[in-house]
């Protein structure tokens, strides 16, 4: 689905529900509101509302019925939250100062690229995400939020403080969760112990990243009974512009095992075996009989447009021009000329093995002239009972093959089985890794609306009263410091949204 299209899809779903909202409170006033009242729900412009303390019971059971151990275990655990807490604080403030004093100049759009600095960034689908993703996106930050607000509830009953009510605010697509506890009580408790009821959120954030990280690890063991993991790729999907479609292309389901003779484990080597058939021209062992047999070459020329060496009828796409490769001992058979035009498919099926320095055990290395912006590959697969099929050979850019095939390193043991499902579940845990990283990191810092302000407020305010008697001088402290930190993360903000997305529109 198109950015704008899925912009102008919500803003309309907004627009109907605003609509009906004003009518039913005009013309049906109190059966209106009571539906309102009874289901927490609230309709404003480009927003939704919703409110409840159909929890709060539940998290008085809870708190009243474990045993000491447990408690015992929940205070050690929010203990070790706060240590992370103050930890995460100097690393979320260098984090926005690089951001806002790099250059910002690193190309991120290479394929491959190598080591980069670390980089904050603003994830948005159809921006920088694949708007088809919107679904993970959307859950991972209703997860995320609701297990951060579940830190506060939790560590707040811990401590006897009344939970008041949960909600979530939608604004236009960008979930908000919220705790309400009651202040009074929060603020009559000792610094530390409310310090654990502030910094519980962060810390559960920081668990709920462990745990999913501990899911990916052991992923390939979770998903054994049902998939093949990182043995082999399967295709998944083949777009309706693929070139590899067709009776003598790929088919979904099809398991590749090599692109080049590159063998093919995951999908990470999947993308590196397209990548070096681009970088390194893979040469091929033929027999000297067929190359004699088959040869078809023209007079030698040069390319009009890129000078590229051509021995074959340019009119013909079924060949291409061949070099033969010296072996190690600079050896060639005087029989051979040093180019021959052969059909590509009839000498890939012919090829014993494939050659780098020239050496072949059978036969004679021949490297194809290809133009710069194509590669041939030859891609071996096999199906789902593991039997061998034909290779595909494919001429062109390894780039189309990798936009237009997609593919997963989950293979399932059984037909009724589908790689789509771990593979949604690997992506879903990926996200919320690094949404739940982003999330700690982000409210760690003292900044205003999160709760890196509250935490400064109530450090400066427990450990300033010998120091500074007035609360007001105090609170004034507290202002400047989270101003601070507001106006670092607004900089850092502008300057991230200007390079992510801001910049290219221009």
């Amino acid at each position: 689905m198109d950015p704008v299209v899925f912009f102008v899809v919500v803003t309309s779903l907004y627009g109907v529900l605003y609509f009906f909202d004003r009518f039913f409170k005009s013309c049906m006033h109190y059966p209106y509101d009571a539906f309102l009242k009874n289901t927490g729900l609230s309709v404003n412009f480009m927003s939704l509302h919703w409110h409840t303390n159909a929890f709060n019971r539940a998290l008085l059971r809870w708190g009243s019925a474990g045993n000491s151990c447990t408690r015992n275990f929940m205070v050690t655990s929010f203990n070790v939250g706060v240590l992370l807490t103050f930890s995460l604080l100097p690393i979320g403030i260098i984090l926005l100062i690089i951001t806002i004093f790099s250059g910002g100049e690193a190309d991120s759009s290479a394929p491959y690229a190598s080591a980069m600095p670390v980089q904050l960034e603003i994830l948005l689908p159809g921006v920088n995400l694949p708007l088809e993703e919107i679904g993970y996106y959307i859950t991972t930050l209703v997860l995320c939020l609701v297990v951060h607000e579940m830190g506060h509830a939790m560590a707040a009953v811990l401590e006897d403080v009344p939970v008041t009510g949960f909600g979530i605010k939608f604004f236009f697509c960008l979930p908000m969760a919220y705790t309400e506890l009651s202040n009074d009580h929060l603020n009559s408790l000792r610094w530390f112990k409310k310090l654990r009821v502030l910094c519980a959120g962060i810390w559960h954030n920081f668990l709920f990243a462990g745990i999913c990280y501990l899911l990916i690890s052991t992923i390939g063991i979770t998903m054994s009974p049902f998939f093949v993991y990182n043995e082999h790729v399967i295709v998944t999907e083949l777009t309706r512009k693929s070139a590899l479609r067709g009776e003598r292309g790929l088919k979904v389901d099809n398991l590749i095992t090599q692109v080049n003779g590159c063998p093919i484990s995951s999908v990470e080597s999947w993308h590196s075996c397209l990548y070096s058939s681009m970088k390194k021209r893979a040469g091929y062992c033929v027999s000297a009989d067929f190359i004699q047999l088959n040869d078809e070459s023209s007079a030698i020329s040069h390319h009009s447009v890129d000078g590229q060496l051509q021995c074959c009828d340019e009119l013909n796409p079924n060949v291409s021009c061949f070099e033969v490769v010296e072996d190690v001992n600079g050896d060639v058979p005087v029989e051979l000329p040093q180019h021959v035009c052969l059909n590509v498919r009839r000498t890939l099926e012919e090829v014993t093995e494939h050659c780098t320095s020239g050496l072949c055990s059978e036969g004679f290395c021949l490297r194809p002239l290809m133009r710069n912006i194509t590669a041939i590959m030859t891609f071996k697969r096999l199906n789902l009972n593991g039997e061998k099929l034909p290779p595909v050979i494919y001429v062109g850019h390894p780039w189309d093959v990798s936009r237009t095939v997609e593919v997963s390193a989950f293979v399932p043991r059984y037909r009724f089985l589908s790689a789509a499902w771990p593979d949604a579940w690997f992506l879903l845990l990926k996200y919320n890794v690094v949404f739940s990283i982003g999330l700690a990191l982000v409210n760690a810092i003292p900044c205003f609306g999160f709760d890196g302000a509250h935490i400064t407020s109530t450090v400066i305010h427990s450990f300033l009263v010998g120091k500074v008697d007035q609360y007001a001088k105090r609170d004034l402290i507290s202002v400047i410091i989270t101003s601070v930190g507001s106006l670092l993360f607004g900089l850092a903000l502008l300057k991230v949204a200007w390079l992510s997305f801001l910049r290219p529109l221009m």
